[in-house]
């Protein structure tokens, strides 16, 4: 994914100054820069435009979003990009780390404190238009060849109802786009937002989306031992940005809606 769209959103990014750039530029000389006590350990994957990695810095609307919120409260962030099962397994067991951008979901609620919402997302399936798969329930993919990622809550969930044909091998999301393009699975499960930015990133014409199994969140999720005046310092910062206008312009600059 790092080599796909890469001019063209940096390009827009850039371009963006007028509306909230020098904001931005002010969060980022922020990292590192506030006191030890109120800081925050940051992990993420490739989940574009939300979280992703261009020209060596990890950018993106919720970690902008994110930037701006810590900048305002003087909480300085260390971020990291790894693979989600990793960066996981690290929120749910050290204290001050936190994961973005996390489906939350039942199961996943008590292990953390959530801050957000960032962002509204859907499980989606994709096809090949000229592959006319017609999914009208979850039953219905289960004699289709399903590509995955591994730890994420989708495919957790298409593996508690014992879907008998995954594919979990990929650790980015780009790597099954490639995988359904040449015919080594028959459905990519995805999130939707991640899903249309790389179809769109990697110009393909020929997917669709033949199936939404729900609707739901994106967060950013802390370890619960997490200094609790920093979860409320910056969920009243991000609500306030929802109100003011600030988030939007973000969103606006990634060239999402």
């Amino acid at each position: 994914m790092k080599k796909f769209g890469t001019i063209a959103l940096v390009s827009t990014f850039l371009c963006s100054c007028i509306i909230n750039f020098s904001i931005i530029v002010q969060a980022h000389a922020q990292d590192g820069k506030a006191d030890s006590a109120r800081s925050l350990h940051l992990v993420t994957e490739e989940y574009p435009p939300l979280n992703m990695s261009r020209d060596g810095l990890i950018t993106g609307l919720a970690t902008e979003l994110i930037r701006l919120a810590a900048h305002e409260n003087n909480i300085k962030l260390k971020i990291e990009m790894m693979p989600w099962k990793r960066a996981y397994h690290i929120a749910k067991n050290r204290p001050t780390v936190c994961i973005y951008s996390t489906w939350r979901t039942a199961e996943r609620e008590d292990h953390f404190t959530w801050i957000g919402p960032l962002a509204k997302d859907a499980w989606s399936f994709y096809a090949p238009k000229d592959a006319y798969i017609k999914i009208s329930s979850l039953k219905d993919t289960y004699r289709y060849r399903v590509g995955g990622i591994d730890g994420w809550a989708f495919t957790q969930y298409l593996q508690q109802n014992e879907h008998p044909h995954l594919d979990l091998i990929a650790v980015e999301d780009e790597t099954n786009a490639r995988k359904l393009q040449t015919s080594r699975i028959d459905l990519w499960a995805t999130g939707r937002i991640s899903g249309q930015q790389i179809i769109k990133d990697q110009k393909i014409s020929n997917f669709e989306e033949v199936f939404a199994v729900r609707e739901i969140g994106l967060w950013l999720a802390c370890n619960p031992q997490t200094n609790p005046d920093i979860i409320h310092d910056l969920q009243k910062t991000l609500d306030k940005f929802e109100q003011n206008g600030t988030a939007q312009k973000v969103r606006a600059t990634f060239q999402f809606n």
